[in-house]
């Protein structure tokens, strides 16, 4: 028994020895988190391109476009200049039209708005003004067989008297105002597309005046003039796809909306025929037209953009091709001259507008 306790006691105490001799080699771990041992936070590191959109920072937004656009448009025919004989009398058309034409005219656009992150939506305003006018004239034929012809009445209203000289002028002015909220999405760090939509506001006007001169010196001045007021809604979506290092962008959008509004179309014209039978205080054509229409707006637009992050303010740079499309709203009303008492037949011609250009804007966010 005495040597059973004893073996215990010798294997207790080399335990206790081994223990204390494995302690002393290691040495103790400080505390975490105090003065003495600060815990350092992880740092993470970002690439380049981590964070192209800066879409975690809420930020003022301020854009400014310069707008190098010309309109194109149908039925805007004032004369027609004969190239050939004619087959008889009497005889149909014969030569080639001339028309009015825009030329290609400066306008701007801005917004301002607020972007609230890291929620990814924001609020805008934004207003458009486009301005676009143009002039084009024709005299008659070299030829004493060939002939100018207009297109509207002549101030010869029985024919005798040809045109020497005919000249159009025209102008297209346009206001626009949106209200708009958007959504903004991240897909990769590389994509930023942008979902928005609201209200928009629209004055659009068109003022055209055609003057005819005869051989005899008479004249002759057509003035027509349509204008639209309304107000509807838009959806659309653009997008802005990162290229490669350098803050180079591939930027795209299109949108859509529809305008109810007021419709109002004059067609005004005066000749100056001494005649026996015609007063020249009185207008020869004095016609208005007014309704309540539908209107829908078409707007696309694609070009390279360079945006760049900094420290306090982001900035971008676009340059594209931008075009819209106007329908239901460019008409011109055209009526046959016969007596007071007789029916006047009524011609509606009406078309598109395609207004297209460059688009460069400037874009601040701080």
């Amino acid at each position: 028994m005495k040597y059973k306790i004893a073996l215990a006691l010798s294997c207790l105490t080399a335990s206790l020895y081994s223990n204390e001799t494995i302690a002393a080699k290691e040495p103790a771990k400080p505390p975490k988190n105090t003065p003495e041992h600060p815990v350092k936070p992880k740092v993470v590191t970002c690439s380049y391109d981590c964070d192209l959109f800066s879409k975690d920072t809420k930020v003022e937004f301020f854009n400014l476009e310069f707008l190098y656009w010309t309109v194109n448009e149908g039925a805007l025919d004032y004369a027609i200049k004969m190239k050939k004989p004619a087959w008889g009398d009497p005889t149909d058309a014969v030569g080639h039209y001339k028309r009015a034409e825009f030329g290609w005219d400066p306008g701007f656009r801005c917004n301002l708005g607020y972007f609230n992150a890291p929620h990814y939506w924001d609020a805008q305003i934004q207003y458009t003004y486009f301005l676009s006018a143009g002039h084009e004239s024709v005299s008659s034929p070299t030829d004493p067989g060939l002939f100018l012809n207009g297109t509207w009445p002549q101030p010869d209203p029985t024919g005798a008297t040809p045109l020497a000289h005919a000249d159009s002028e025209i102008n297209f002015r346009m206001h626009l105002i949106d209200l708009l909220a958007t959504r903004r999405f991240h897909p990769n760090p590389h994509l930023r597309i942008r979902i928005f939509g609201g209200a928009t506001i629209g004055w659009l006007r068109q003022n055209w005046e055609i003057n005819y001169r005869d051989t005899g010196g008479n004249t002759s001045h057509l003035h027509n003039q349509w204008h639209f007021t309304g107000a509807g809604l838009q959806l659309g979506g653009m997008a802005d796809w990162f290229l490669g290092k350098g803050g180079y962008f591939l930027t795209a959008g299109a949108a859509g909306s529809f305008l109810a509004g007021d419709f109002h179309n004059v067609s005004k014209q005066k000749s100056h025929f001494p005649a026996p039978g015609f007063d020249l205080s009185l207008p020869l054509r004095n016609a208005h037209y007014q309704d309540t229409r539908l209107v829908p707006h078409f707007q696309a637009f694609a070009g390279p953009s360079w945006q760049q992050s900094f420290k306090k303010f982001r900035t971008e740079i676009f340059l594209g091709y931008e075009l819209n499309i106007w329908a239901n709203l460019h008409e011109v009303i055209r009526t046959s001259t016969t007596a007071p008492t007789a029916a006047k037949l009524t011609t509606l011609d009406s078309g598109w507008i395609g207004i297209q250009g460059l688009t460069f804007r400037w874009n601040l966010d701080f």
